[in-house]
């Protein structure tokens, strides 16, 4: 079941589809929400009724239902909560992070009081939990949520397609479109509590009076009005506002443009479950400075420069270091390369095919 939106759910579950097809052993079909794009290249099928955790709570007939007509042997989920379906076909659940159980992720107070109540036994509605990192999975465990033997860990990638702009008149092109005529470092993702967008406002202030005291900061991603608004009153009263820019979603074009050109990407959020753009980056040979929370550390491996999270001191410190030429820092890109190569999406397809199959034959 997909959100259908941009974002690293939708990134996995595109980018997987698409190996799994290649590889022909398994057919997907994939479910999607009325009004929303389906994936390219792959079969999708309308589900309305899905939109909200109340809907998706109660969808057990139709899925049984749909399941039926398809013939299909499990139901692969994306999104909690999850329905009931009664012997229909079992359940593999992929959870991203546990965000959602944190008092400061903006989770509604209705979804943390079930999460606080019934997130364990909904949990238990799956034949097997799909992890997107070993931080999510141990996680898990530590919260008596789940036991370990029935959590598989099937990492995430690299956005497919994705490569370096070189052409300097495109990036010229991106720079004007965005109003920047400056070195910039670039924070990506949606504009929520949960990527720490004012804690990243709060490292240009501590970077005044040193080499990178021009530094802009751009922000990158799905931005809702009010949250764009409320992020530049707080640049404004910060008297940084001329150098932090919302640009809301990127066209693929445009984002590699500026992930390309960027100084840096900024990764603050605390409870990340694996990051895309980290390894996006890493790829890309641009620097990575981080938090040293969630999984992180465990996805940027020694390629990447982390810092204790909500540490402003710290983070500008890391991040004046990863601006700065040095051998020290050609040697961490490389590391991060090579890091990067650690994740393959045909390689998690394999991963996950074993998964669902050993799911359907229970």
């Amino acid at each position: 079941m997909l959100d259908g939106l941009p974002s690293g759910a939708a990134t996995r579950a595109a980018a997987l589809g698409a190996a799994l097809a290649a590889r022909g052993r398994v057919q997907a079909v994939h479910l999607v929400r009325p009004g929303l794009d389906p994936l390219p290249g792959l079969e999708c099928l309308p589900c309305p009724g899905l939109q909200t955790p109340l809907q998706r709570l109660n969808a057990g007939p139709r899925l049984r239902r749909v399941l039926a007509s398809q013939q299909a042997v499990l139901l692969a989920a994306g999104a909690l909560p999850l329905p009931t379906l009664s012997g229909a076909a079992p359940i593999a659940l992929t959870l991203h992070d546990l965000r959602f159980l944190e008092p400061t992720s903006g989770a509604s107070a209705a979804r943390r009081l079930w999460a606080r109540h019934r997130l364990r036994p909904n949990l238990a509605r799956a034949a097997r939990i799909v992890a997107v990192s070993r931080s999510t999975a141990d996680e898990l465990v530590a919260r008596e949520l789940v036991p370990a033997e029935r959590i598989a860990v099937v990492p995430n990638a690299g956005t497919p397609g994705l490569q370096r702009v070189e052409d300097p008149a495109r990036l010229a092109a991106f720079r004007r479109a965005a109003g920047l005529n400056r070195r910039y470092a670039l924070a990506l993702g949606p504009l929520e509590p949960h990527k720490q967008p004012g804690f990243l406002l709060t490292l240009l202030p501590a970077l005044a009076g040193g080499p990178a005291a021009d530094l802009a900061l751009v922000f990158a991603g799905r931005a809702e009005p009010g949250a764009a608004q409320a992020l530049r009153r707080r640049a404004a009263a910060l008297e940084i506002a001329d150098r932090v820019h919302v640009l809301g979603l990127l066209e693929p074009p445009a984002l590699a443009a500026a992930l390309s050109g960027a100084d840096a990407l900024l990764l603050a959020g605390r409870s990340e479950g694996f990051s895309i753009p980290l390894v996006d980056a890493q790829r890309l040979g641009v620097p990575v400075v981080a938090a040293a929370a969630g999984a992180l550390p465990e996805v940027a491996g020694d390629g990447a420069w982390l810092a204790p999270p909500g540490d402003a001191a710290a983070f500008a410190a890391a991040l004046l270091d990863a601006l700065s030429p040095s051998s020290r820092r050609d040697t961490r890109l490389e590391l991060a390369r090579r890091a990067a190569e650690r994740w393959s999406w045909e390689r998690s397809a394999e991963q996950l095919e074993q998964v669902w199959l050993d799911a359907a034959r229970r």
